[in-house]
């Protein structure tokens, strides 16, 4: 990805136009306001709630999620088979959440199609089979600064064959305060010494005059995309409430776009 200033620093509408653009690091982001209402969104995260197939990441800030991530199983030389034989189980808890509330990823597939002249489908793993394709995560702690690009995270992965990266995130239940994402324009390339698999860019940019960022608090049945090579972090939030969101990567191949977490 070329590092090239954004064009605006404020978000875009869905468009054919700042789709291509966000998959091309031009804007730094892109807003989709009322994807869900609010109802819908308090019975999803209740459903999440519920759910005893909630884990904790292995990550110092406590975090936790539902579903399937590569996070977990690519460290040390990765576990490939062992990702695999759990995708069933965790599509299976993922279900359980749609059945109670609705399918959150079905309607940002379908909202995205007229945008994208290419295929979306679930990433696939040749003698393994489909990944997890979404990833439901409660991150009420923040998360710190880091960077995912799949090429450099998992490259011995179907996914790590992808040329460019998005992500999109819907958000059903938001803190009072906090909980702020904020994006950097500085797209990562591991340096020396770095582990591509834990994604951790150096901090500098958070305080370099000439990167340029984006601040977003998210607001309850929104959905928003951003470029994740760019690195990126969420503040903890505070008061009373979760920041519960739903949502996974997407990467541009020949055919189209792909879709795991």
């Amino acid at each position: 990805m070329s590092h090239t200033a954004w064009r605006q620093t404020t978000a875009a509408e869905l468009s054919a136009e700042s789709l291509a653009a966000l998959i091309r690091n031009e804007i730094p982001a892109i807003r989709i306001p009322d994807f869900a209402t609010a109802e819908e969104c308090a019975a999803f995260s209740r459903a999440v709630r519920n759910s005893p197939d909630l884990k904790a990441y292995s990550v110092a800030t406590p975090t936790y999620y539902l579903g399937l991530v590569m996070y977990e199983y690519r460290q040390g030389g990765g576990r490939k088979k062992d990702f695999f034989d759990a995708v069933p189980e965790a599509v299976a808890a993922l279900q359980k959440v749609y059945s109670e509330s609705f399918d959150a990823p079905q309607r940002f597939v379908d909202m995205l199609k007229p945008h994208f002249p290419g295929s979306i489908t679930t990433a696939h793993e040749p003698g393994y089979g489909d990944y997890c394709p979404v990833v439901v995560r409660v991150t009420s702690g923040g998360v710190h600064l880091h960077a995912d690009f799949a090429p450099f995270n998992s490259p011995d992965w179907a996914t790590g064959k992808v040329k460019e990266q998005i992500t999109w995130n819907l958000y059903t239940e938001c803190p009072p305060d906090g909980g702020e994402t904020t994006v950097y324009n500085a797209p990562w390339t591991p340096g020396p010494g770095e582990d591509p698999a834990r994604g951790l860019p150096d901090r500098s940019v958070e305080e370099r005059d000439d990167v340029q960022s984006f601040t977003f608090a998210p607001r309850v049945g929104e959905v928003v995309l951003f470029n994740p090579r760019n690195p990126h972090k969420i503040a903890p939030s505070s008061g009373d409430g979760d920041r519960i969101s739903i949502g996974s990567f997407m990467g541009t191949t020949d055919e189209g776009l792909i879709m795991w977490a």
